[in-house]
């Protein structure tokens, strides 16, 4: 029993710990937390592990119950962050605002004003009165 509980501490401790490294999706207060208790988790199973000679330890049954409690709420962070991305992806309009750029013709560069445009002819009015 005391290996398994000294695995678990371990292994939920390392857990919390690749939650918190992740930045995208999550609140900064569920990073913070993620990484103080799966800093406590893992260094006290580690000492548990390597210094503790027997006699009384505590069993903390948090260890079995918040990093899948913590790993629901992480997954859940990040669908959630995803889904928001995708749909501000969706909103943005495309630089042509739909329509698609001319033959052999890159984005962005556009045709010269007046390019192609036959002169205007204004009709002029003849100076001074007709007799």
């Amino acid at each position: 029993m005391f290996n398994i509980y000294v695995l678990f501490l371990i292994l939920s401790g390392a857990a919390m710990l690749g939650m918190s490294g992740v930045r995208r999706g999550q609140v900064t207060s569920r990073r913070i937390w993620n990484a103080i208790l799966g800093t406590a988790f893992l260094f006290y199973g580690l000492y548990l592990l390597l210094f503790f000679q027997g006699g009384h330890y505590l069993v903390f049954y948090y260890v079995f119950v918040l990093p899948v409690l913590m790993g629901i709420r992480f997954f859940r962070d990040r669908s959630a962050y995803r889904a928001s991305q995708q749909v501000v992806t969706v909103q943005t309009p495309s630089p042509g605002y739909g329509q698609q750029p001319g033959y052999g013709q890159l984005p962005g560069y556009a045709q010269q004003a007046g390019y192609g445009q036959q002169p205007s002819y204004v009709q002029q009015s003849p100076r001074g009165p007709i007799v």
